[in-house]
């Protein structure tokens, strides 16, 4: 999946974290139901790379989806394959089940283009606003009209996850996914100053998902996106706490934690400060980066300025 690699911040955090095939296992095991995870073969979990959505539903869709076989016997392999359809939400969007409908009739288009039959596909939302959700779970609830036609109407509904009524604990097993689905949760609320240390200290716990080393990537980039109450220093100090080993020389993270040192020599001048900020902001936009006189020519409150909408762009890019 040409577009999940990190870093870059054109990538999406929740996309990245589930093509990990180790995460969605742990996800279906702990939110769906005990009778749809039973009959999953789940270590034949494969990432599905062809995309079935179109331009105008991509922009409201993140088109993450898997394919398991089953453990039925006497089917062929064609009949027993199911797909796992993966959405998130930030927001409760009320055309949320038909956008999954849309796609789901697109698979079996393609499938059916290719002389395949019909197949199961199981979808989950994962909605990570502040706000609970509030928006309809089925179609039923989307039509109008008089309870008598409701017998030819299309049924179907959704499995949903919202993180803000799940306890931290309950949320998952696996620790790696327990942090990925933490950050999701409270990445945008003043919660996540006091949470954020456990968080990542989860990626290293016994039992995790397989610790990659590009992960921190995939997080710096997420916090630096998205919280409003994570200053750089802090972050910078957390990830050197934590991980003092296992940052990638030229990572992102290892330049983070290279720029918050430059800004200590910098013996707390402000300018220094807003320095280092503006041009790690400009590095994970792939923008050129300012030199020192181009920089020292501005004043205080330009930097300022430079640095919030640099910032802006890069959380626009993450949405």
């Amino acid at each position: 999946m040409e577009d999940a690699q990190l870093p870059t911040p054109h990538n999406n955090f929740f996309r990245y974290a589930f093509s990990h095939a180790s995460a969605l296992r742990s996800l279906i095991e702990t939110h769906l139901p005990e009778s749809v995870a039973r009959v999953l073969d789940l270590s034949t979990l494969e990432l599905q790379k062809d995309s079935f959505i179109d331009p105008q539903l991509r922009e409201s869709f993140s088109d993450l989806l898997y394919s398991a076989r089953t453990f039925r016997q006497g089917e062929s392999p064609d009949e027993a394959l199911v797909y796992i359809l993966l959405e998130h939400k930030s927001q409760a969007d009320p055309m949320t089940c038909f956008q999954l409908l849309r796609y789901i009739v697109r698979i079996w288009e393609q499938r059916q283009r290719n002389g395949q039959s019909l197949c199961p596909v199981v979808p989950l939302v994962i909605y990570h606003g502040e706000a609970a959700w509030s928006a309809p779970c089925s179609i039923d609830e989307l039509l109008g009209g008089p309870n008598e036609l409701r017998q030819y109407s299309i049924r179907f509904a959704f499995p949903l996850l919202d993180l803000g009524q799940v306890p931290d604990e309950s949320l998952a097993a696996d620790p790696f996914l327990q942090s990925v689905l933490n950050l999701l949760k409270y990445a945008r609320r003043q919660e996540l100053a006091d949470r954020l240390e456990r968080i990542l200290q989860r990626l290293l716990e016994r039992g995790a998902t397989t610790f990659q080393r590009e992960h921190l990537d995939a997080i710096v980039v997420y916090i630096m996106a998205t919280s409003q109450v994570i200053p750089m220093e802090t972050l910078t100090m957390t990830l050197q706490k934590i991980f003092p080993t296992q940052i990638e020389p030229g990572s992102i993270a290892d330049q983070l934690l290279k720029k918050g040192r430059e800004e200590g020599r910098e013996e707390g001048r402000e300018e220094g400060e807003l320095f280092g900020k503006i041009r790690m902001l400009q590095n994970l936009l792939s923008l050129p980066l300012s030199t020192d006189e181009e920089l020292q020519a501005k004043t205080s409150t330009d930097l300022e300025t430079m640095a919030t909408e640099l910032k802006a762009q890069l959380r626009k890019r993450m949405t």
